[in-house]
């Protein structure tokens, strides 16, 4: 018997309660399927749609890329997480050697993570939209030429 399963058997029916809990104060299966339908949109929009965005405003182009870059990561990291949700404790004790602050830690950096790369999501996204805006607006794009 691995020395700390006993304290991680204890300890697991409130570590579970502690993440039904966060689950769903921060409705974060709503937010993983918002996320990924998110990205599935942004990632079927085809080239010959953008193209004329892309030939009038080119800084459109990287800043759809990197929209699209980080909504996959956030994506990632969401599903990495709700994998980890629904272990069941014998999983989430050998695939963690039963230790729960590393999966406390664990959660918290992916979190972190997914905050950030939202948070440049939100900047990236921005400047797209202004791309656009100035590709459609016939006095500023006339200025850019």
């Amino acid at each position: 018997m691995h020395p700390n399963k006993e304290q991680f058997s204890k300890e697991f029916p409130l570590f579970l309660e502690k993440i039904e809990k966060f689950v769903q104060s921060q409705n974060f299966t709503e937010k993983t399927k918002e996320y990924t339908d998110l990205f599935n949109q942004m990632a079927s929009v085809s080239p010959d749609d953008m193209k004329e965005y892309i030939q009038k405003a080119p800084e459109f182009l990287q800043a759809r890329n990197t929209s699209l870059e980080l909504m996959e990561r956030v994506v990632a990291l969401h599903l990495e997480l709700e994998k980890i949700f629904g272990m069941d404790e014998e999983t989430l004790g050998k695939t963690y050697e039963y230790n729960l602050n590393a999966v406390d830690e664990m959660i918290a950096g992916k979190l972190k993570e997914a905050a950030t790369l939202l948070h440049q999501f939100s900047i990236a996204s921005e400047k797209g939209r202004q791309a656009i805006e100035r590709a459609n607006d016939p006095f500023l794009s006339q200025a850019n030429n």
